[in-house]
This record gives structure tokens, sequence and C-alpha cells, in this order.
């Protein structure tokens, strides 16, 4: 019996099957036209040999005269075009945070697997679709760009496949530089990309204020080039609603270690986090609404499958669900 193929394994290990099946039926869209450097299957932002009808125009010498609308013309009384709405290729990067706050939960409800299996379904999606993708990630405070260029075929998915992976077994460590690599991303973005960026976005930056808010005029600047931004917050439902209770002392530790422990009796630790983690939660909410950014937000413990429909809807333009409230 043949060894299995590695790349299959790679794909094997952050993919899980009924994600991988769910895919088959399901396409991955956005809800404004793209301009690709090739044909593709995306509603184009320019005229194109679509299906869709476009606009009529004027005939001028040398158009194409099998493009002559002849309904329209025997309307009119003169020579028109039609035009139909073209149909390019994606550019989708994706970012991925693999520092240590990422290591956190058990099994399946790690959050470093959940992101990874995500960032591996909209791979797949996008690449079976004939679209091109990047990936660059951070962690140890360093950033990995060798995959920031979007490709399209096999071999790129594959190659991100078994990139995600490792940084599954890594396991994840250390902090994500999260300015370094949107700087490293922003001059390699082809025109109108869609930006995916994966992480609890709990203290992606090490409590640097400055950095953060430079942080978000980065993100603020992908999108004012044209670019599709979404934030994927993946957090465990622990650092939601803490499993700490009465008198209780706690030693809370920094899993990035770029923070001292934390001591205290587990009912004060717990209401001074639940009013920190919403504050942090609605500045999240309200500097992406300011930017023009997407944020969708998933449980690493609750199914990927429809974690991922969500996410396919918001990237197609449905409305976003009410903003997370955490419980007292």
């Amino acid at each position: 019996m043949p060894d299995a193929d590695p790349h299959d394994q790679a794909l094997a290990a952050v993919l899980p099957p009924a994600l991988r099946e769910l895919i088959r039926g399901h396409a991955l869209t956005l809800g404004r036209p793209v301009w690709g450097q090739r044909a593709g299957r995306h509603r184009a932002a320019r005229a194109g040999l679509g299906q869709l009808f476009r606009a009529h125009r004027p005939y001028v010498p040398g158009d194409d005269p099998r493009l002559l609308d002849w309904r329209a013309m025997a309307r009119r009384d003169r020579p028109v075009l039609r035009q139909t709405e073209g149909e390019d290729e994606l550019a989708l990067v994706l970012l991925a945070d693999v520092s240590g706050g990422m290591s956190y939960g058990e099994g399946d409800s790690n959050k470093m697997r959940a992101s990874a299996g995500l960032l591996a379904a909209l791979a797949l999606l996008a690449i079976r679709q004939g679209d091109r993708v990047g990936l660059a990630s951070g962690g140890v405070g360093a950033l990995d760009g060798a995959l920031l260029r979007p490709a399209g075929g096999t071999p790129r998915l594959h190659a991100i496949a078994g990139a995600l992976a490792r940084a599954i077994e890594g396991p994840p460590a250390g902090t994500c530089p999260w300015p370094e690599l949107v700087a490293a991303a922003a001059p390699r973005l082809p025109r109108r990309s869609l930006v995916i960026a994966a992480s609890d976005l709990l203290d992606p930056c090490g409590g640097d204020a400055a950095a953060e808010a430079a942080l978000w005029r980065s993100f603020a600047g992908l999108r004012a080039r044209g670019h599709d931004v979404v934030l994927l917050q993946v957090l465990h439902r622990d650092e939601l609603a803490p499993p700490w209770a009465g008198g209780e002392l706690l030693r809370v530790l920094d899993p990035r270690e770029s923070a001292p422990p934390l001591e205290g009796r587990a009912a004060t630790l717990l209401r001074g986090y639940q009013e920190r983690l919403q504050a942090h939660l609605d500045g999240i909410d309200a500097a992406a609404e300011a930017a023009g950014i997407h944020v969708a937000r998933v449980i690493s413990d609750e199914p990927l499958a429809a974690a991922f429909l969500d996410l396919l809807a918001r990237l197609a333009g449905a409305p976003a669900p009410a903003a997370t409230a955490i419980s007292p």
C-alpha cells in the first residue's frame, strides 16, 4: 500500500472533514466588483465577456461587430454595442497570528486549530475557483512572508496547508508583529485584494497603545486603497466567560509572555476582566466601523462549518450580526 501523500496529510491536518465536504457546494463571492489580472469567476469592476448585461454604448470604428446589439439598434436607429459585466479572478491574502495567545484551548477548541481550519477552507475554495491566494504569518516576534505574494494552483494550496499545519504543531508562541506584518503585505497586494487577518486580537501589540493605533491606521490604509479587509477574531469560550468563581486565589499567566502574571481573588478578577474585555471588543468594533472594515467573531469550540458559512455570507454582503456582549 503506497504511503499517503504528505501534501494531502497537511491539508487533512488543518481542514476538518465536515468543513472540507461543505466547501463542495459553496462559492466564495464578494459583494463588490473585483479587479483581477486574469479572467475569473467574480464580477469585475469593468466591462468584459461575462454573462450579465452592463450597458449599451455607441459603436465606434474598430469595435468588434459581433458585439452589436441588433434589437437595441432597431429601437434607436443607430449602431450600439452590448456591454456585459467582466469576470475576473480574486486575489486573497491571509494574515495569520501564530503567537502564543493562539495556543489556548484543548483539541478542536484550540484557537490556532480553529483559525487554521477556516483559513485553509478559504484557500481551498478560492484556489478551486481559479483565484490566487497568499499567506503571511507572525509569531515569536518574527514574520514569515515566503507565501505572501498571491499565486494559484495545487502547489500553492499545499504550501499554505503545510505552513498552517506547522503553525499548529509549533505550537504558537511569542507575539505577532502585526504592524510589520501589515506593512510587509501592503506593497505586495494586487489591486482590490481581499485581506483576511485571523487573530484573537486580545492584545495585538503587546500593550503598546501607540503601536495599536498605528496598526488600525495601517488597516484603514489598506481599505482606503480599495482592498477589502476582514478581521477574523477567533476567541475561546473561556476568554468570553472565564470559569472563575468564589473567593479562590488565582494566578493568571499571559500565554504571549508579554505581561506579568495576574494574581487575586477569582470574583474580583472576573469583574475587572469582563469590564476590560467588553471595552476592548467595543473599541475594536468602533475602530473597524470607522475604517470600513468587517469583524467576524468565531468561538473556537463551536462548529467551524457554521462559522465558515457565516463568513461566506458576510463576504457576499450580508449584514453584520449584533455586537458581542459579555455577560456579567
